[in-house]
Formats: C-alpha cells, sequence, structure tokens
C-alpha cells in the first residue's frame, strides 16, 4: 500500500516532453516574434525546443524547391545571402524544415522568391527554331526515340519506357524510370504508410509522345500523360534533353495538381544514386530490395496535418495542390 504515493511521485517528476518551437506556433510569418515569449528570446535557443521530425526532408516541396534555388542565388550574390540572413537555419530549424502553419508557409515561399530574384540563374537555351518538331500521326509512328548527350543517352519505346545507357559507366537500364504512389497516414513530421497497403507503380512507358526535337546537336523528348487510373491520380509531364557537348541529360518533371494524402515519387532503377543531381533539397531516399534496389526522389507529398505542442492543426497549404517542377540531371560515372 505504501508504494502508490511513491509512484505517483515518480510520475509527477517525469521531465515533459520540449514544447513546439515558436516559429511551428505562429500563424504567420510577420508575427514569428510574437509566438515567443520574451523571456525565451533572450534566453532559450532553438536546441530548448522540440526539433523537426527526422521525416520531413520531404514534406512542403515547393518550399523544399524554392529553398534550393534561394541558397544558390546566395551562392552567387551577396545582396540575396544578406537577404537570407535574418533566417538561419540554426534559430529557425521548424521554418526551413517546413513544419510550420500555413501562413508562416506563405510569408517564407515570398521571402525565398526575393533572394531568387536577386541572383537569377542564367536560363537553359531551347532547341534551335530551325529544328524540325516531329508531332501527332508522325510521332506515333516512331517506334524508337533517342535523346543523347556526352555521356548517357536514353531511347524511349512503348516496349521498354525509358531505357537508359552508359556505355563508360556500364550502366544498361531498360524501364529505368517509374513513379511509387502510396497514402500518407502521417504528419508533416514523417511520412507513415499503413503496412497493409502496398505501393501503386507506374512506369513512364505509359506516358505518350507529345513532341520530338531533333536538332542535329541535340534532342529533346516531351511525354505526358496520367499516372494512375480513377479518381487517384497524376496528371504528369517529363521532358527529356540531351545536347552534344554536354555530359549530362536533362530531365523535367511536372506534376499538375495532386490528390491530398498522397506522396508520389520517382524511382530510379539500375541507375547510380552518385550520377544523379535534383535541383532540390535533399528528399532523397536509398531502397536496398532483391531486385538491386533503387534511389527515390519524392516529388510531392500532399500531407494536411502538423502537431503543435501535440494538437493536430490544419494545413492545407501544404497539400502542393498546384504545379510543381523537378529538374534532374544525369551524368556519367566519374564526371
Amino acid at each position: 500500500m505504501w508504494r502508490a504515493p511513491l509512484l505517483r511521485a515518480k510520475i509527477r517528476r517525469m521531465p515533459a516532453s520540449p514544447p513546439s518551437h515558436p516559429d511551428r506556433r505562429a500563424a504567420t510569418l510577420a508575427n514569428l516574434a510574437d509566438a515567443r515569449p520574451q523571456q525565451q528570446q533572450q534566453q532559450l535557443q532553438a536546441s530548448a525546443f522540440a526539433p523537426p521530425g527526422a521525416g520531413a526532408s520531404d514534406c512542403r516541396i515547393d518550399l523544399k524547391l524554392l529553398q534550393w534555388q534561394a541558397l544558390a542565388a546566395a551562392a552567387r550574390s551577396e545582396r540575396a545571402a544578406a537577404h537570407l540572413h535574418a533566417w538561419p537555419l540554426a534559430a529557425h530549424p521548424d521554418l526551413w524544415a517546413g513544419t510550420v502553419q500555413d501562413g508562416v508557409a506563405r510569408g517564407f515561399a515570398v521571402l525565398l522568391e526575393e533572394a531568387i530574384s536577386l541572383a537569377p540563374a542564367p536560363g537553359v537555351p531551347p532547341p534551335p527554331a530551325t529544328a524540325a518538331a516531329v508531332t501527332g500521326k508522325e510521332l506515333r509512328k516512331k517506334k524508337d526515340l533517342l535523346v543523347a548527350s556526352d555521356g548517357p543517352r536514353v531511347r524511349f519505346s512503348r516496349k521498354s519506357g525509358l531505357l537508359l545507357v552508359d556505355r563508360d559507366g556500364g550502366v544498361h537500364s531498360a524501364n529505368c524510370l517509374r513513379f511509387e504512389a502510396r497514402a500518407d497516414h502521417g504528419t508533416l513530421d514523417g511520412f507513415a504508410g499503413a503496412a497493409d497497403e502496398r505501393p501503386r507503380l507506374y512506369s513512364a512507358q505509359f506516358l505518350q509522345p507529345q513532341r520530338y526535337v531533333d536538332t542535329g546537336t541535340g534532342q529533346q523528348l516531351v511525354l505526358a500523360g496520367r499516372l494512375g487510373r480513377g479518381p487517384i491520380g497524376w496528371p504528369c509531364e517529363l521532358v527529356i534533353t540531351g545536347r552534344a557537348g554536354e555530359p549530362a541529360l536533362e530531365l523535367l518533371v511536372r506534376i499538375h495538381g495532386a490528390p491530398p494524402g498522397w506522396r508520389l515519387r520517382a524511382r530510379f532503377l539500375g541507375v547510380p544514386a552518385d550520377t544523379i543531381e535534383h535541383a532540390c533539397t535533399p528528399v532523397r531516399e536509398l531502397v536496398a530490395n532483391d531486385a538491386g534496389g533503387f534511389v527515390a526522389f519524392t516529388l510531392v507529398r500532399a500531407c494536411t496535418a502538423l502537431l503543435v505542442d501535440g494538437i493536430a492543426v490544419a494545413v492545407p497549404g501544404a497539400a502542393c495542390s498546384g504545379a510543381l517542377e523537378h529538374r534532374f540531371a544525369i551524368r556519367a560515372r566519374g564526371t
């Protein structure tokens, strides 16, 4: 009988979990200071608060894409770097992780866009205007379409999808690009898939050729279609560009809208992970399996739940319902 009071006393003395960072509590970027009590501003560091979840790296993909561009701009321009200086990662981990409410995310997106505008990146040259574009019925007659760089090259066919070849690197991978969709039962702090739900897989071979240009010194192929049938699906456009004299193939993946509550990833099979560059802060995962594994890049994770001090807050803006553009470069090994 005398043990129960001691047990209750021990329970009362157990340390409470750290509170959410003030950035996570704030409703807009402008009132971050109001969300942090004055004594916390003076005495406490970001380490005193609960950190973003380990799985937050691929939430709010629209912000992650802007962050990559803004950080690249800051590396080119002192003005762009100064624009980001007031929001360091060490003091604002939730802001950079994306584990914030919609108003804060919108304000941060504007800040990143301003930094990008201070050091615009050089544009990618389009195919020469004199190049003849093949479309429509003439394009449908072609069974095999080649896009080549000075390094890797890719052939598209309805039979093999995308066949990636890098002779010097020993790469020969048919149907090398697939898309993986899974329902997301988690929060912005981390993806959570149901154990009894298998991923839905879609091959790039089911996208339809829309336009093909061969300039003699390079090629560009545009594929488009919808990933998934029925009510759950993702309109997708894939643009593959290769140029003579360039060591890499360029892949542009456009996703036009996304159903909430799902994650869509691009799987590269048989392609060495160290040859793939993604113009985004890291959202990739190396997956090992009996078939040799693959590297996956999140294209969109339309999760709309955020926990603030243990309480669920709706964040519909995190569904990333607008158009998203992901740029990849596939290089030869060793370049």
